[in-house]
């Protein structure tokens, strides 16, 4: 993770160097929540937190620096008499996407798509009832990312952004699966 986490700001700053003059940087704040019950002892929680630091390399390019901090519980009993089963799964996100806006800066609604690649880290904890508690090791993995968004400006330096982004996550095997979020939170234009 340090070796993406230095590769990241080795390019942004070697853009910023270039671009000094025209760069334009947007902080961003997402949160994503969602809650499924089927009774009190069958349910799940889902929570995740972005911050992001977006680099305008020109009028409708952006570099996306971004950090996730994502828990999932899943509470499972499947008969009264049977123990109840908590698994929580901890995932990290350092990401690193490059965006192109697809309207113009001052337009109220900006479309935008993005693609880069994605460190993750993940650690799941299975705790059984009257039992012991479970700790996978911790996985760690470069995957590519993608996403679709809309940013909607309030004011020349505030915003409301709406995004799904996904991830193409290695699971066990050499197989991956696609990990996605859909999120909602503010901008800020510096």
């Amino acid at each position: 993770m340090n070796r993406f986490l230095l590769a990241s700001i080795l390019s942004v700053a070697s853009i910023f160097s270039v671009t000094a003059n025209a760069m334009n940087v947007e902080l961003g704040a997402q949160y994503s929540h969602k809650t499924q019950t089927y009774d009190t002892n069958n349910y799940n929680e889902m929570e995740s937190v972005t911050g992001s630091m977006s680099f305008y390399l020109w009028e409708r390019i952006a570099l996306e620096i971004s950090y996730t901090d994502a828990q999932s519980v899943v509470v499972s009993k499947a008969f009264s008499g049977d123990p109840k089963r908590t698994t929580i799964q901890k995932s990290q996100i350092l990401g690193s996407d490059l965006i192109l806006i697809l309207a113009d800066k001052k337009a109220l609604f900006q479309p935008y798509i993005k693609g880069g690649v994605a460190q993750i880290s993940r650690k799941q904890t299975i705790k059984i009832e009257n039992q012991d508690t479970y700790e996978n090791e911790p996985d760690s993995a470069i995957a590519p990312s993608y996403g679709v968004g809309l940013k909607i400006s309030l004011t020349d330096t505030m915003g409301i952004k709406i995004s799904y982004d996904a991830w193409e996550t290695p699971i066990g095997g050499g197989s991956k699966t696609n990990d996605s979020a859909i999120r909602a939170g503010i901008t800020w234009m510096l």
